[in-house]
């Protein structure tokens, strides 16, 4: 994540790239990764930010509780 930042400047980079510095475990970088994906998206576009965050999602494979997986909606009918 912090190799990402690197190579952009600013003050909102500059704080994700703290939080990430500071995360005290996988589950705090998890919920970092939509914040680095809307700052990855500013400076080089969406498409380049979603195909670099999937090389940042895989590193979370096998790390996080099964209960932050995707979730599966229902839809409730009356």
């Amino acid at each position: 994540m912090l190799t990402l930042l690197e190579a952009s400047g600013g003050h909102r980079v500059q704080r994700i790239a703290q939080r990430v510095r500071f995360a005290d475990d996988l589950e705090a970088l998890w919920y970092l990764r939509q914040d680095l994906m809307s700052a990855l998206a500013e400076i080089d576009g969406e498409h380049v930010a979603q195909r670099r965050m999937k090389q940042i999602n895989r590193l979370f494979k096998g790390g996080l509780p099964q209960t932050m997986g995707p979730r599966v909606h229902h839809r409730f009918t009356v």
